[in-house]
């Protein structure tokens, strides 16, 4: 038997279809690439890209909405030798630090920042231990009660003695 095929031979269906799904696949995953990195480079080729804007982030986006702003205020759990303390940090302000329970695996020296919804173990001692790790109660909560507005505890009926009647509980 010869390896190569007739003249008048058909190719086989599976090499066919193998073919075509190459020939459909290609050029789409080539389209796909070529439209993310020129989504990639529109984004980070900007003049100033990654700098903070001068205007505090008022500036308007294209479409009339307020332009995405990072928080100024992150929230940290630090270990130091006498236990574990929560703080917050906003520009050149520090808030007072309250004593918490320490996690386990937070050696001294080392601290978590919280960051959007992540927590992030920062150590100078061990750059390989700075990694995202589950956000410890304390810290979650302390971000929760700056967010929440005065208010929030306060009862439907304003706190009046009456329960809210207007008509002094007659």
């Amino acid at each position: 038997m010869s390896a190569a095929a007739p003249e008048g031979a058909r190719t086989p269906p599976t090499l066919l279809r193998r073919r075509t799904s190459l020939l459909v696949l290609v050029p789409a995953l080539l389209a796909g690439l070529l439209a993310g990195l020129g989504a990639c480079r529109s984004d980070a080729g900007g003049e100033g890209a990654g700098a903070p804007s001068s205007d505090g982030g008022a500036a308007l986006a294209a479409e009339g909405t307020p332009a995405p702003r990072r928080p100024t205020r992150y929230y940290h759990l630090r270990r130091t030798d006498e236990g574990c303390e929560t703080f917050w940090i906003d520009g050149d302000l520090v808030s007072a630090s309250q004593t918490v329970l320490c996690p386990p695996d937070l050696l001294v020296g080392e601290r978590l920042r919280l960051t959007g919804k992540t927590c992030i173990r920062e150590s100078a001692q061990t750059p390989a231990r700075a990694v995202p790790v589950i956000c410890p109660l304390p810290l979650t909560n302390m971000e929760k009660a700056d967010r929440a507005p005065p208010d929030a505890g306060a009862p439907a009926d304003g706190g009046a003695r009456d329960g809210g009647a207007r008509d002094g509980g007659k």
